[in-house]
């Protein structure tokens, strides 16, 4: 039986700290990849003012590309960024107006919620409207139920509206899921973008969902070095688990190092990698058709 523990998230300063080594050790251009997707998503909205909701929002790193993307797309963009952590969405908030100081974004609308996207459904969902465009970028493990919440933010899509979720897959995806077994965390799911797919398959017959597998690497060598403070930081973020190395019982950390060590790759120079797939889940509400 699962054992419940508090995961990384619980420390936001930290958490966001070890997602920085994070960022320095994986091997695509994110904000690209973020922008091919989500453009491709909305190609076919012809909308004049295009209604963006983004669960997770953070400090606007991952979605600035996102935002420039739509602002000379659309005539008119109203941006609703929901975030529960008060720090990360304050400098948000200073970096939207430094760009609208710049002549940037001039056709953007803000409006930040520092609440979970959970109360923000409850406070605000019948209120809020319905939106174009639903971004959720690696915010869904977090989700109180995920499965449940899914199926709310696809429930405030007009209709031909996406919802999309970035998440983990491949064999990041995996160790989750094994991590899953020994551990649980009400606000950390060790969950993957198939395991969603498929309950979402489920939850919303009528959806129309498909999934697009980004290949990407992040390098590990430090993680096999137990005196590296940044090997030991960037297990942390792995696992999601905080002082990984000092806090879990010896069997069960063997376990979990023995399969990133089965995960690994080595390249011709000698550095290790593992398999970090992006999986981007897009769910489409199909319009109605007029009889």
């Amino acid at each position: 039986m699962a054992q419940e523990i508090k995961s990384l998230i619980h420390n936001p300063e930290e958490y966001h700290r070890k997602m920085q080594i994070l960022y320095k050790s994986v091997t695509y251009d994110e904000h690209n990849v973020i922008k091919k997707v989500i453009g491709e998503a909305v190609s076919d909205t012809k909308c004049h003012t295009i209604r963006v909701l983004s669960v997770g929002s953070g400090n606007g790193q991952r979605e600035h590309v996102l935002i420039t993307l739509l602002s000379e797309r659309f005539p008119e963009v109203f941006y609703t960024g929901v975030d529960p952590a008060e720090e990360e969405l304050r400098q948000f908030n200073t970096f939207s107006v430094s760009k609208k100081a710049q002549k940037q974004w001039e056709n953007v609308e803000f409006e930040f919620h520092n609440e979970t996207i959970e109360d923000y459904i409850d406070n605000k969902g019948e209120i809020a409207g319905k939106f174009d465009l639903v971004v959720a970028i690696h915010s869904v493990y977090h989700f109180t139920d995920p499965v449940t919440t899914i199926k709310q933010l696809y429930d405030m899509l007009e209709d031909g509206g996406v919802l999309v979720n970035l998440m983990q897959s491949g064999d990041i995806g995996k160790l989750a899921m094994e991590i899953g077994k020994h551990y649980y965390d009400p606000k950390n799911w060790f969950i993957d973008a198939e395991w969603v797919e498929e309950k979402m398959r489920e939850r919303i017959p009528d959806a129309k969902i498909t999934t697009v597998i980004q290949p990407q690497t992040c390098k590990i060598n430090a993680c096999f070095d137990e005196q590296s403070s940044e090997g030991n930081d960037l297990l942390d973020f792995i696992t999601q688990i905080p002082n990984f190395r000092k806090t879990i019982p010896k069997e069960i950390k063997d376990e979990i190092m023995e399969s990133l060590n089965n995960k690994k790759r080595i390249d011709p120079n000698g550095d290790i990698f593992i398999n970090w797939d992006a999986g981007y889940l897009l769910i489409r509400k199909e319009e109605k058709k007029l009889h």
